[in-house]
C-alpha cells in the first residue's frame, strides 16, 4: 500500500509543477513579443516639476527649473556637444536658448527612459531700469530623431535689482 501512496504523492506533486512550468513558459514567450508598444511614446514628453526660487537677485541667485522627461526609444541627448537638446525661452525675449546634454541612454539601445533634469540659470538680470521685473519660461526638448516634445510654461518669477 505504501508504494501506491508514494505513487499518488509523486503524481500530485508532478502535475502542478509541470502545469506551472508550462504556464510560466507561455507567459515568458508572450512577454518577449517584439511587437509590444514602448512604455512611452517615442516622441519625448516633459512635465514641470518645479522652479525655484520664485524671486531671484539679478547676477547673484541661481534659478533652477526642474523637469521630468519620458522618451519611448531613449534617444535624448547627443554625442556632439554642438547639438542642443533642451530649449528655453525667457518670455521677455523672442529667441530660444539651446543647451547641450550628452546621451542619456547608450546610442542605439532603443530603451524607454524617464528621469529628471535641472536647468540652471546663474545670472538672470533686469532688462529695464526699474527695481523688479517678472518673467516666465517656455521649455521643450528635442530628441536625436528631431522629435520635439510638448512645451511647458513655468510660473512667473520675479527678478530684483542687487
Amino acid at each position: 500500500m505504501k508504494p501506491h501512496m508514494t505513487s499518488k504523492a509523486t503524481s500530485h506533486w508532478f502535475c502542478p509543477i509541470r502545469s506551472a512550468l508550462i504556464l510560466t513558459g507561455i507567459l515568458v514567450l508572450a512577454a518577449c513579443n517584439k511587437d509590444d508598444e514602448p512604455a512611452f511614446s517615442t516622441i519625448p514628453e516633459i512635465e514641470l516639476i518645479g522652479i525655484a526660487p520664485d524671486t531671484v537677485v539679478e547676477f547673484s541667485d541661481v534659478l533652477i527649473i526642474t523637469i521630468e522627461y519620458r522618451d519611448g526609444d531613449g534617444d535624448l541627448g547627443h554625442e556632439d556637444p554642438d547639438v542642443n537638446t533642451i530649449f528655453v525661452r525667457d518670455a521677455r525675449l523672442e529667441e530660444y536658448d539651446g543647451f547641450y546634454i550628452g546621451p542619456i541612454a547608450p546610442i542605439g539601445s532603443e530603451v524607454a527612459i524617464t528621469g529628471q533634469l535641472n536647468i540652471e540659470f546663474p545670472s538672470l538680470f533686469l532688462f529695464g531700469s526699474g527695481p523688479t521685473e517678472s518673467t516666465f519660461f517656455y521649455v521643450y526638448i528635442e530628441d536625436r530623431a528631431g522629435n520635439k516634445s510638448n512645451e511647458i510654461i513655468t510660473p512667473n518669477i520675479t527678478i530684483v535689482r542687487e
